[in-house]
C-alpha cells in the first residue's frame, strides 16, 4: 500500500513540469493568434484606404440665373419708351480632383431679348424685338500637377451662339447665327494656378473656326474662313478653317470685399498660319496690295502684324451679392476679332464684310435672380 502510494506521488511530481511546459508553450501561441486576429483588419482598412484615394472627388456648382429690366411710360412728363427685357443665363463648373489629377469642367450659357415701343404708342405686344445677350461658351481642361503651382495641361473650348444676330441700322442685316460662327480651340500646354487666379500658356494651340450659313458667307461674313477667288464665283463655299498658333488666358475671381467679387479673364491667339492664308483671299489681298503691302512683308511693322494675325477677349464682371439669390452686378467686355469687320464700315456692296478687324464692345448691369446649388460628392 505504501508503496503504491510512493509511486502515485512520483508519477504526479514527473508529470507536472510536463503540463507546465505545455501551457507555456501553449500562451506564445495563443496570443500570436489573437495579435493576428486584431492586424487582420488593421491591414484591411490599409488595403482599402488606397481603394478609397483613388476615388477622387467631385466638386460642382450650378447657379441658373434670371435677369428682368422694365419700364413703362404713360403721359410722362420727362416722356421715354416702355420696355421689357429678360435674360436667362446659366453658369456651371465642375471639378474633379484625383490626386495630382484635375478636371475641370466650365458650362457658360446666356439668352436675352428685349422688346422696345418705338413709336411711343405702348402697342401691347411692343412691336421691336430684339437680342440682349446670346452666349454658348464651355470648356473642359485635363490639369496634371507638376511643382510649385505649375500644371500641364490640355484644353478644349467651345463658343458660339443661340440665335440671329443682326446689326441695326439703316438697312438691317444679318450678319451671325447659331454655328455661323462657331469657335474650336484646343490647346497643349503649361498653367501656373493659385487659389484664385491662374495664367495658362500654350504654343501649340489648333482653333478651328466654322461658319456653316451660305448666305452670310455670299454676303461677306466669312469670319476668317478663306474664300478662294473660284469659291466666291461658283458659289461653293469653305465652311471651316484651322489656325495653328499661340494661346495665353488669364482668369481670376476673388471676393475684394465683404459680399463683393471681381471676376476678370483675357484670352488672346495669335495665328502661326493667318499670313499665309491670306494670301488666298481674294477681297483681304486688294485691301493689303492697296496699302503697299504686295510683297506680304508687312510683318516687319508689329502693329499691322497684330492687326490681322491676333485675336483678343478680355471680360470684366463685378458683383455684389444681397443674399444668395439676389445680386447687383455690373459688365464689360471688349473683344477684338481680327476677322469681323461691321457692315457699316465696309457698306453693303463689298466683298469680305465680315473680315480684316474691328474692335467690340459689350456693357450690363443690373439685379440679378439666383437659384443656386452646389454639390460636392464622392465618385
Amino acid at each position: 500500500m505504501k508503496k503504491t502510494i510512493l509511486a502515485s506521488l512520483l508519477m504526479m511530481a514527473v508529470s507536472m513540469p510536463l503540463y507546465a511546459q505545455e501551457e507555456i508553450e501553449a500562451a506564445p501561441a495563443q496570443e500570436a493568434s489573437e495579435q493576428v486576429a486584431e492586424e487582420q483588419p488593421a491591414e484591411e482598412e490599409a488595403a482599402a484606404e488606397p481603394e478609397k484615394k483613388n476615388k477622387g472627388e467631385w466638386t460642382t456648382s450650378s447657379t441658373p440665373q434670371l435677369k428682368i429690366d422694365e419700364a413703362y411710360y404713360n403721359n410722362w412728363s420727362a416722356a421715354g419708351n416702355a420696355r421689357l427685357a429678360i435674360t436667362a443665363a446659366f453658369n456651371g463648373t465642375y471639378k474633379y480632383v484625383n490626386g495630382k489629377n484635375i478636371w475641370d469642367n466650365i458650362v457658360d450659357l446666356a439668352f436675352g431679348i428685349h422688346w422696345q415701343d418705338l413709336d411711343g404708342k405702348n402697342t401691347p405686344l411692343l412691336e421691336s424685338l430684339r437680342k440682349n445677350e446670346d452666349k454658348i461658351d464651355l470648356t473642359s481642361t485635363y490639369s496634371r500637377a507638376l511643382k510649385n503651382s505649375w500644371n500641364v495641361n490640355a484644353m478644349a473650348n467651345f463658343k458660339t451662339q443661340f440665335y440671329k444676330g443682326y446689326q441695326y441700322g439703316e438697312d438691317t442685316a444679318l450678319i451671325s447665327n447659331f454655328m455661323a460662327p462657331a469657335y474650336l480651340t484646343t490647346a497643349l500646354g503649361f498653367e501656373y494656378k493659385k487659389d484664385w487666379w491662374n495664367v495658362s500658356l500654350s504654343f501649340l494651340t489648333g482653333r478651328t473656326t466654322f461658319v456653316c450659313s451660305d448666305s452670310l458667307i455670299k454676303n461677306g461674313y466669312n469670319y476668317g474662313v478663306i474664300q478662294d477667288t473660284d469659291f466666291l464665283t461658283t458659289g461653293h463655299y469653305r465652311h471651316a478653317y484651322f489656325g495653328l498658333g499661340s494661346y495665353v488666358k488669364f482668369y481670376m475671381k476673388k471676393d475684394i470685399a465683404k459680399n463683393l467679387n471681381l471676376y476678370v479673364r483675357a484670352e488672346l491667339f495669335y495665328d502661326y498660319m493667318k499670313r499665309s492664308n491670306l494670301q488666298r483671299e481674294a477681297g483681304i489681298r486688294n485691301e493689303l496690295i492697296q496699302n503697299g503691302y504686295a510683297n506680304w512683308n508687312y510683318g516687319k511693322k508689329l502693329g499691322y502684324c497684330l492687326y490681322h494675325e491676333m485675336d483678343f477677349d478680355l471680360e470684366v464682371k463685378l458683383e455684389y451679392r444681397f443674399s444668395s439669390w439676389l445680386a447687383a452686378y455690373a459688365g464689360f467686355q471688349m473683344r477684338y476679332d481680327s476677322d469681323f469687320r461691321s457692315v457699316n464700315e465696309w457698306g453693303q456692296n463689298v466683298t469680305n464684310k465680315g473680315a480684316m478687324g474691328a474692335l467690340q464692345f459689350f456693357q450690363t448691369a443690373g439685379l440679378q435672380i439666383y437659384f443656386n446649388w452646389k454639390t460636392p460628392k464622392e465618385a
